[in-house]
């Protein structure tokens, strides 16, 4: 009797508590913001400590360990060399596209923002004689289409708000470089002790949840990590190589902006299915823009590189990390798209992964017990 008082005390809480939440959802969403906003330099070092644990394992377990077996202090401090050795690396990598991509990339960008008026002009002109050709008058095209006038005064608008706009980029820009700075500090703190922090979180939950539940926690623990490091590892990769063979096609054709639209092309492709095109279409336009017919040239490259990369590049680097069919990727996209935008699309993708892997699991489980 006394466990069924328990058991219904325990629903009657939870079913106040939550219709509390629900009563009160803003001021609920505010506290959770106000939260997250206090927590984030740790949640960066979280997300920086994960990702960077895929280059350390791989530092460690490929060469660190084979050099410790040789000497005694390499042996004694392999962790914290694997880890200098990969801040090094990221380090290096980071330069260099600061160093060699982003002057390319800002010189296109410089490029293509002057060219930008007279293209406003060309547009302007042609759809004056547009109407002209179609013999209506110049008020009724405007009211009917578009207005010149309305476009200006937009863009002095806009010139007015730059300074409140840079002003407060430049507020949040400085708060995110700190807590980016402080967040790299945790990651360091993370990787160093990421054994220790994983059997204070087992005893932890053994302890309060119990064995059952623990185990049942770890295991799906353990499936996100695998998930997601196999993902990460496997689309930055492959971004990379179509970033760097869409900048070696686009010199070899004399494409024009080639840093800039690569590097598109490159960001866009992290995202499976739809990124080819987020990178594709806006590359199009602004070679359109330059050469129309070197935009044509540009579509035809792109689809045969597509075709390289989804017959050769994405199953040996990427293979079955993902372990999905294209139906449920792009139910990933479009889901994880619509709610988070561009970050949904890059986490919806393995998260739908795991969902489908427990998913299956239990019911693999369920159909042998039945048998």
């Amino acid at each position: 009797m006394d466990k069924d008082i328990k058991k219904y005390m325990l629903i009657s809480t939870y079913v106040v508590v939550l219709y509390l939440a629900l009563s009160n959802i803003k001021i609920v969403l505010n506290a959770f913001s106000n939260i997250m906003g206090i927590l984030s330099p740790l949640i960066i070092g979280i997300c920086i400590a994960f990702i960077l644990n895929i280059l350390l394992n791989f530092i460690e377990k490929r060469f660190i360990k084979k050099l410790s077996a040789r000497v005694k202090w390499i042996y004694n401090n392999q962790r914290l060399i694997s880890i200098f050795i990969t801040y090094i690396f990221t380090i290096v990598i980071i330069s260099m596209i600061i160093l060699f991509v982003f002057p390319q990339v800002i010189d296109s960008s410089k490029t293509l923002a002057n060219k930008l008026p007279r293209y406003m002009d060309l547009l302007k002109d042609y759809s004056d004689s547009l109407h002209i050709n179609l013999g209506l008058s110049k008020e009724i095209w405007e009211d009917s289409f578009i207005s010149w006038d309305k476009i200006v005064m937009s863009v002095g608008e806009f010139t007015a708000n730059t300074v409140n706009i840079l002003f407060d980029f430049t507020k949040t820009f400085t708060f995110g470089v700190l807590n980016f700075l402080i967040g790299i500090v945790f990651s360091i703190y993370f990787l160093i002790y990421k054994e220790k922090l994983a059997r204070i979180a087992m005893n932890l939950s053994r302890a309060f949840l119990g064995e059952n539940i623990s185990q049942g926690l770890i295991h799906i623990a353990k499936e996100i990590n695998d998930t997601f490091s196999r993902f990460i590892g496997g689309q930055v990769t492959e971004a990379f190589i179509l970033g760097s063979l869409c900048f070696i096609g686009m010199i070899i054709l004399k494409i024009p902006y080639a840093p800039l639209i690569s590097v598109l092309v490159g960001l866009g492709n992290l995202i499976p299915i739809l990124g080819a095109y987020l990178g594709t279409i806006p590359g199009s336009l602004i070679i359109f823009m330059e050469e129309p017919m070197k935009a044509l040239v540009f579509i035809i490259f792109i689809i045969i590189l597509q075709q390289i990369e989804n017959n050769l590049i994405y199953p040996k680097v990427v293979g079955n990390a993902i372990g999905l069919d294209g139906l449920w990727v792009f139910l990933a996209i479009t889901i994880g798209g619509s709610i988070f935008g561009v970050m949904g699309m890059l986490i919806g993708v393995p998260t739908m992964a795991i969902i489908y892997s427990l998913v299956r699991e239990v019911t693999y489980k369920r159909l042998r017990s039945k048998k």
